[in-house]
């Protein structure tokens, strides 16, 4: 790791500890006057307003003239969402919440056996089949996981590793993170099968029995679950089934009582983060896993040892949560399944997921993002067009497009077509009950591309069109799903001054006010969100927002003092004003329950890679309180405004 002295900790930061003052929020930190939205009433969940050709982020294609006026989409009283009956409208103004990333450092309660999430911090497992690293005479190895013998579900079934080499011990850990309070002093119980020995380090053994070992945890540090021996008699009776369950939990249930209870309140739960980059993003090596005849049978199981690997959570797992949050499932769908991986997948959610629940399907994620990991799903969607469409980029039809616009329409048309395709077997599948499904064409409204709106591209599909005589796609689909996401970029430069000032510019920019106005040459949110609903309503379908509300890290002090602000309330309620005003429908909030420390390079000369900087989530633990979790207390106190919750 490479050594960086720093003078200042992020740019604009302060050396001062004192908490910033608390905002008046009963009024919003704008400057200028609130523009008209296009659309006065929120109960009108797709404006009229026209849309400025000038401006750079919010631009997009006129539709094909294939598109009939398609109306007003209807509306249901908003006292629906207080009802169980199933509802498939996307267009109507619910809210719901994304799930954390799982980890050993997740500050999330999910799941009652924390083996599920087990590792180490700092090292991902997401690329890896199981969550286990090994000691030596040499020390700690954590760079070669294959090195051990597990079973299918991921269970070491020997001491001796691939290359030989006798282990001392064969750990991991869970509860790692370095956030105050985030996890609970207690008993916790270790049971198990098989032949073996352990050994634990920040945890005393209080009572031990044959299958079974409780654990006095005193709630602050990682706690690690070294295997010493296993198999010791040579007859294959090696330990496995290993859980760890929380204080009080029954191994009965997946997810922990605390955390469901918290999700209870959301109308939609978006799963992306329980996914592996090779599942989102046809990571390079992993199609097998989703191809083939032993493609489905790859899949994670309720009974696979870490969820938070390369198989991701499984299927079933996903759906109970949904079921016992009463929440409607927003899933994506892995972006190199083939046809038979998507048939299974669309039987097992028919059986899995309760009647009175609806699905939403998405492909992949985020495949207008040219950063990494999504770069990985754009590459393997621009290499599936091409070959469907190998004359496409010479065509007439791209002409006076850029390299990027070229890759850009065929990128958004090979997710409209694949989207469809998917949509024809959850169609086959369902049969009956598939008006309970909800297909989304994901976009976004961070297109800096003038001319080119990526959400456009999306829902024409001149490539379908023009090769291949089809319909347009979004005539077809269900909904324009997009991200209402507050940034700090090149294009939108907030004031890095202070927190304050940073806090004020993103107000700014969410309202559209100051020099975020519509012909900027960085507009603000709001006009973004205008479009998108603009173009949704050309099509006559939804709008809604697959992850909202912000895209901050905590890279900086300065970004950190943002984050952990009171003023970040305002931030958020002012996310949601616009997105209602605007006429979007079902809103999905990004983050979920999650935190990190103070950025370790603002205490020593460390560098911290940009892959392991991470953010604060809607709130920071699991018990943290609603008055101190300012971006819950958002989402909530907007949940009771539109009656969704009391």
């Amino acid at each position: 790791m490479s050594v960086l002295t720093l003078s200042a900790c992020g740019s604009g930061g302060s050396d001062s500890s004192e908490p910033l003052p608390a905002p008046n929020q009963s009024e919003p930190l704008t400057t200028g006057s609130l523009p008209a939205p296009s659309n006065p009433a929120p109960s009108n969940p797709l404006p009229e307003a026209p849309i400025s050709d000038t401006t750079e982020e919010v631009e997009q294609d006129t539709p094909p003239a294939d598109v009939e006026d398609a109306g007003q989409l209807p509306v249901n009283n908003i006292a629906d969402t207080l009802t169980e009956d199933v509802s498939a409208e996307a267009a109507t103004y619910r809210l719901g919440v994304q799930l954390a990333s799982v980890s050993s450092d997740m500050t999330a309660w999910m799941f009652n056996d924390l083996m599920k999430s087990a590792g180490m911090r700092g090292q991902s497992v997401s690329d890896a089949s199981h969550g286990w690293f090994y000691s030596t005479s040499a020390g700690i190895v954590t760079d070669r996981p294959a090195n051990i013998l597990t079973d299918a579900q991921g269970w070491p079934t020997s001491m001796t590793l691939k290359d030989g080499t006798i282990a001392d011990t064969i750990f991991t850990t869970v509860m790692s993170s370095k956030v105050q309070g985030a996890y609970e002093t207690g008993s916790y119980t270790l049971t198990y099968e098989g032949q073996g020995a352990f050994s634990f380090d920040n945890a005393d053994i209080i009572e031990q029995q044959d299958g079974q070992i409780v654990l006095h945890y005193a709630g602050t540090g990682p706690l690690t679950i070294s295997v010493t021996q296993t198999d010791p008699d040579g007859t294959g009776n090696y330990l496995k089934n290993i859980q760890l369950q929380r204080p009080g939990a029954s191994n009965a249930e997946t997810f922990s009582a605390d955390y469901v209870s918290y999700l209870t309140s959301s109308r939609v739960v978006r799963t992306t983060n329980l996914f592996s980059d090779a599942a989102l993003y046809g990571k390079p090596g992993t199609e097998s896993r989703f191809q083939g005849a032993s493609g489905w049978s790859q899949r994670s199981t309720m009974q696979t040892a870490h969820w938070g690997t390369v198989s991701g959570v499984p299927y079933e797992a996903m759906t109970e949560l949904a079921d016992k949050a009463i929440a409607d499932l927003w899933l994506n769908i892995p972006l190199a399944a083939d046809d038979a991986y998507v048939t299974a997948m669309a039987e097992l959610l028919l059986t899995s997921l309760k009647t009175n629940r609806v699905l939403y399907i998405e492909l992949g994620s985020d495949l207008a993002n040219r950063t990494y990991p999504q770069s990985m799903g754009r590459d393997y969607a621009l290499a599936r067009a091409t070959q469907r469409w190998p004359d496409a980029m010479q065509s007439e039809l791209l002409a006076n497009h850029s390299l990027l616009a070229k890759e850009n329409v065929l990128i958004s048309n090979w997710q409209a077509a694949r989207t469809l395709e998917i949509q024809a077997i959850f169609d086959s599948v369902w049969n009956t009950e598939a008006d309970r499904v909800v297909t989304v064409l994901a976009g976004t409204l961070n297109n800096s591309m003038k001319g080119y709106s990526y959400n456009a591209m999306l829902l024409d599909g001149v490539l379908l069109r023009e090769f291949e005589g089809a319909e347009a796609p979004g005539l077809q689909a269900d909904a324009l799903a997009v991200d209402p996401v507050v940034v700090n970029n090149a294009a939108n430069q907030f004031s890095v001054d202070s927190a304050d000032a940073m806090l004020t510019d993103a107000i700014n920019y969410v309202d559209g006010t100051g020099q975020y106005y519509e012909e900027a040459h960085a507009p603000g949110l709001r006009y973004a969100v205008r479009a998108a609903a603009t173009l949704s309503q050309e099509y006559g379908i939804a709008l809604t927002a697959y992850s909202g509300g912000h895209g901050l890290n905590a890279s900086s002090y300065l970004n950190y003092q943002v984050l952990k602000s009171s003023q970040m309330y305002d931030v958020y309620q002012s996310v949601f004003s616009v997105w209602q005003e605007e006429g979007g429908g079902v809103f999905v909030a990004g983050q979920g329950i999650a935190s990190t420390e103070l950025p370790e390079y603002c205490t020593t000369a460390t560098y911290s890679p940009a892959n392991q900087v991470k953010t604060i989530g809607l709130k920071e633990t699991q018990h943290q309180d609603e008055s101190d979790a300012h971006m819950l207390r958002a989402l909530k106190d907007e949940m009771r405004a539109i009656g969704q919750i009391k």
